[in-house]
């Protein structure tokens, strides 16, 4: 007795490959590269080649689209040792890191950075360490948020600023009507050249420097503010 093939399952592999949650997402980064955050669901399911609606199986929205992104940027960025080192070692390889990460994709930045966390899982996740470790070293609880989303702010400008020339801030043809920025702006070029750097990460570094170290002398501001307070109660 023989046995009819299946007709309705033709030989070899299919024509399009599989969709799968993995494929949209990185299809999403690839068109968000070089149209920006402004893409359609209808342009994404084109490049694709599947109709707008198989999109919905994965994700309901845009909205969710962008979180799905995010999520998957924030698990690149790593955890840094936040169970383990004070928040503010810990937070300068993140802050790196979110920085190398994010400005890989510059065209989905303002989607992802406008994007509400409550969307989002990894980012909760990742932001909860942070704030956790925050709280564990005695930081002003009142004063965790503020400082994480001042750090992040940072990140995101230099990922941006990162795009930008290096002497974008170098008046050219307008030099004389600005002799002190001309040469501070050669001198901090000439500097992050000493130092094996370009200007735009040694200004990262300092930036980022800078900001650490006056969030956590913030904490003795607020402290002596307190002890003010209550000498005149």
């Amino acid at each position: 007795m023989t046995t009819e093939p299946d007709s309705k399952r033709p030989a070899g592999r299919p024509r399009t490959a599989v969709l799968s949650r993995e494929r949209i997402l990185e299809t999403a980064f690839t068109l968000a590269d070089v149209r920006g955050g402004d893409f359609t669901l209808a342009a994404l399911a084109r490049e694709l080649g599947v109709r707008p609606s198989a999109l919905h199986h994965y994700f309901a929205g845009k909205n969710e689209l962008i979180a799905g992104m995010r999520g998957q940027l924030t698990t690149r960025v790593g955890d840094h040792g936040f169970d383990s080192l004070s928040w503010h070692e810990a937070i300068v390889p993140w802050a790196r890191a979110y920085r190398q990460t994010f400005g890989a994709h510059p065209g989905i930045i303002a989607a992802l950075a406008t994007l509400p966390v409550d969307d989002e899982i990894e980012s909760i996740i990742d932001y909860e360490r942070i704030a956790a470790a925050m709280r564990r070293d005695g930081y002003p609880e009142h004063r965790i948020v503020p400082a994480i989303v001042a750090i992040e702010s940072f990140v995101i400008g230099s990922a941006l600023d990162s795009l930008a020339p290096e002497d974008n801030l170098r008046p050219v043809d307008n030099a004389r009507l600005a002799p002190h920025l001309t040469a501070a702006e050669h001198a901090a070029r000439a500097y992050a050249s000493a130092r094996a750097r370009s200007a735009v990460d040694e200004t990262f570094e300092f930036g980022l420097a800078a900001l650490v170290a006056g969030l956590v002398a913030a904490t003795e501001i607020d402290a002596a503010e307190a002890d003010a307070t209550g000498a005149r109660a």
